[in-house]
């Protein structure tokens, strides 16, 4: 799998976690009834969320790029398997099966929100000093970024930790007005829903705003850099 396509996914997490959320209210048991009796119009952005989730669930699913490729459609199979459902394209005469979009997002739901397990944290040994000195490692260039402070928490991605840099990079090929461009979109939807949902919901958002806030200070500071040249 290809860090890229990790990275992407976390631009669906905030409509994902929405989704969660309502999974438990009345109301979205409610509009449950209708969905399940009748299937979805398939698009982009509802493909890039299936993607996402199936990532999220550890089943690769390629890029995050709303395409139905290859390995979209394995990663749908593999969870259609794992899920009892029957094993079909992912869609049908231009729609996609609500039962199966119910339950990708249940499952999804619990592993966004709490649902799966922290992994154990093995205590330190305290282990005798070396006797050899390693060498000095030679001095790292300033980071011409230092002032723009972010929470690493913010870069997690599953159970992988990503830099700044290494998010910006595979994520929105090393630009970061792509990377402020697309993230101010997902915000825009998501303090929209996130006014009715609440919750968790908000600290999504929350988390998503920290991020762009993150690479709006880095894209200040590379027009300034690019107007002094």
């Amino acid at each position: 799998m290809r860090g890229g396509d990790a990275v992407a996914g976390m631009l669906g997490c905030i409509a994902i976690a929405w989704v969660a959320i309502a999974v438990g209210s009345p109301l979205s048991h409610a509009a449950g009834i209708t969905t399940e009796a009748r299937d979805i119009e398939a698009n982009p952005a509802l493909v890039r969320e299936i993607q996402f989730m199936l990532l999220r669930l550890a089943m690769d699913p390629g890029p995050i790029d709303g395409v139905v490729g290859p390995q979209t459609l394995s990663a749908v199979r593999k969870f259609q398997t794992k899920s009892g459902l029957p094993v079909s394209d992912l869609v049908n005469d231009g729609k996609i099966s609500a039962v199966f979009l119910a339950r990708l997002r249940g499952e999804a739901s619990r592993a966004i929100l709490g649902g799966e397990k922290k992994p154990e944290v093995s205590p330190e040994v305290a282990t005798p000093s070396p006797v050899a000195v390693a060498p000095a490692k030679p001095a790292l260039p300033p980071d011409p970024f230092a002032t723009c402070t972010f929470n690493p928490a913010d870069f997690r991605i599953g159970a992988t930790e990503y830099t700044p840099e290494k998010f910006l990079q595979v994520g929105f090929d090393g630009s970061t007005a792509r990377a402020v461009a697309s993230l101010t979109d997902r915000l825009d939807e998501a303090r929209q829903l996130a006014e009715n949902l609440g919750g968790s919901a908000l600290a999504e958002v929350q988390r998503q705003a920290r991020v762009l806030n993150y690479f709006n200070c880095r894209l200040k500071i590379e027009q300034a850099s690019d107007g002094k040249k």
